[in-house]
């Protein structure tokens, strides 16, 4: 039975090597007899209502024909068949359950036809062998640590694949294996569309669910509502459609919704859809919670606020040979580089020198650079290749252009601490740093730079790069949205300047600087819940970013 299907992909290799691994998973007869489920058993159910059950069968498709098929694997109480168009409704319809207790009499009567099938048990149970033309569904919801017994267990699951039971990811829900088998169930071009929390954005085993999206098909859109998505569980959902097919490289459109309200008005939620690059997805970061709005003119975009272009800081032609601790000629400058040696909110000085030559220069430092360049060419082919190219077709090789000076810098490499520094005396910053020049209320703007609005923000933004690590690029920093001072009361602008110049004095790596930071953000809350008509308290703030950091 197996055996088929693999035969159809052996020229897919895109498809091949996880295709065979997921058969290893599931089992090549795949003959799992489930249990009757227990009365008092986690089966991780969760309704859909009918809005969202409308929305989602019209993902489906209106043209479908008489010719075609729809499996529901875990139809509940019927919800999704029973919002099927008239045209759907003359598919060939089967629907799986597993808990006899949720068909009710109605169910059966709607299953009282020649072109539809009920099975009362699991879908486990179902034969690779049976494809479908399309496939809706709402999966069980069930943590990996309460999968070891009953009818959902990984064991049932597993069916003996002994070691290859490792391919999944032991943390994995049980949603990621209806999800894995449903695709397997899909004809070529077959549509699967099904709503999931969405814990899978942000997860481990959320990227190896990605990861197989890519390549057993198309993953062409992601509706993210953030909460309110079901009538009995206050989580974030998402609806995905997931086309089966051999090649593609169109992007995946995202959709960031707040609520079912969100889809009641038809075109709303295309306005706020963004396109993903395949290439960008297992890294793209999707907005977690989004406990707060940035839709009005309360916040403004950091590239608004500045009198010159944010930049990153000034390079150097090679670090090892132009940025040095000591000051060994007079064209060295003082340059900001390492900023794990700025212990507060406050630049104080410089730890560093660059060497920066235009125009004159003096004997020692032609000397210096001559033997640089000695160095530099003695080095093995793949290092300083652009470098080399400039020594070879520029006479003056190591000139070095600095860039604007902003007061205020920021690291874009982020972990535990996203803060931005006050620059006072605007020294020059390494290109490690961005460089931002705000001229107005500027200790105002050091404390709701450092608020945990902003914070938020700039990880929303952010894209991980493993081990903990974040990075920001230049024209995402650009669109980090950041309360604007001119829509504050004046007293909380003088406090936030009374708070700024605490954090100047303020040590990054202590815990004293986390009072400091909550004292503004509850400044910045009231002005905001004032603004919005809104009760945002504290607690879901530092609950959003402490989610970044798990």
């Amino acid at each position: 039975m197996i055996e088929t299907v693999c035969e159809k992909y052996n020229t897919m290799d895109c498809f091949q090597s996880l295709q065979e691994q997921l058969e290893l998973f599931f089992g090549k007869d795949f003959e799992i007899k489930s249990k009757k489920p227990k009365s008092n058993e986690n089966l991780g159910q969760v309704f859909t209502p009918q809005l969202l059950a409308k929305f989602m069968t019209n993902l489906l498709g209106a043209e479908m024909n008489s010719e075609q098929s729809i499996l529901d694997p875990c139809i509940g109480p019927n919800t999704f068949f029973n919002a099927l168009t008239k045209k759907q409704l003359k598919c060939f319809l089967k629907g799986i359950e597993v808990d006899e207790n949720l068909i009710s009499e109605s169910t059966n009567k709607f299953f009282d036809n020649s072109k539809r099938e009920l099975i009362r048990g699991s879908f486990f149970d179902l034969p690779l062998c049976e494809k479908f033309d399309t496939i809706i569904q709402n999966p069980p919801y069930v943590r990996q640590e309460l999968l070891s017994g009953g009818v959902n267990s990984k064991e049932n699951i597993k069916n003996k694949i002994n070691t290859s039971f490792s391919l999944v990811p032991s943390q994995s829900n049980l949603y990621i294996y209806f999800l894995l088998k449903s695709i397997l169930h899909l004809k070529e071009k077959g549509i699967l569309v099904a709503v999931i929390y969405d814990s899978w954005l942000y997860s481990s085993f959320g990227k190896f669910l990605k990861e197989s999206f890519l390549k057993l098909g198309h993953l062409e859109s992601i509706y993210h509502f953030r909460k309110g998505a079901f009538d009995d569980a206050e989580v974030g959902a998402t609806v995905i459609k997931f086309t089966k097919k051999t090649q593609c490289k169109k992007s995946i459109s995202y959709y960031p919704l707040n609520n079912l309200d969100d889809i009641r008005v038809y075109g709303k939620f295309e306005k706020t859809s963004q396109n993903i690059e395949q290439k960008d997805f297992l890294n793209f970061t999707f907005n977690k919670a989004g406990v707060f709005k940035v839709n009005n003119r309360f916040f403004k975009p950091l590239k608004s606020l500045t009198k010159q272009p944010i930049q990153r800081g000034t390079s150097a032609i090679a670090n090892n040979f132009f940025i040095s601790n000591t000051l060994n000629f007079p064209e060295q400058k003082p340059i900001i580089k390492d900023v794990s040696c700025i212990e507060t909110y406050g630049v104080t000085k410089a730890d560093s020198y660059i060497l920066t030559v235009n125009g004159s220069i003096s004997e020692k430092t032609k000397e210096y650079l001559d033997s640089v360049k000695k160095e530099i060419l003695k080095t093995p082919s793949n290092k300083f290749k652009a470098v080399k190219r400039d020594i070879d077709s520029k006479k003056n090789w190591y000139s070095i252009k600095t860039k604007q000076r902003g007061n205020f810098i920021f690291n874009y490499y982020l972990r535990n601490n996203i803060d931005f520094l006050y620059n006072q005396n605007k020294e020059l910053s390494s290109d490690n740093f961005y460089s931002l020049c705000i001229e107005k209320h500027e200790l105002a703007y050091l404390s709701i730079l450092n608020s945990t609005f902003t914070r938020l923000e700039v990880l929303n933004k952010s894209r991980t790069q493993g081990n903990g690590l974040r990075k920001i690029q230049l024209y995402e920093f650009n669109e980090v949205n950041v309360i604007n001072i001119d829509h504050l009361s004046n007293r909380t602008i003088s406090e936030l300047e009374i708070l700024g110049m605490d954090l100047l004095k303020t040590n990054r790596y202590k815990k004293e600087q986390e009072n400091t930071i909550e004292q503004i953000d509850i400044l910045l809350l009231k002005e905001y819940n004032d603004n919005y008509n809104e009760t945002l308290s504290i607690c879901e703030l530092k609950k959003e970013l402490k989610e970044y950091f798990k």
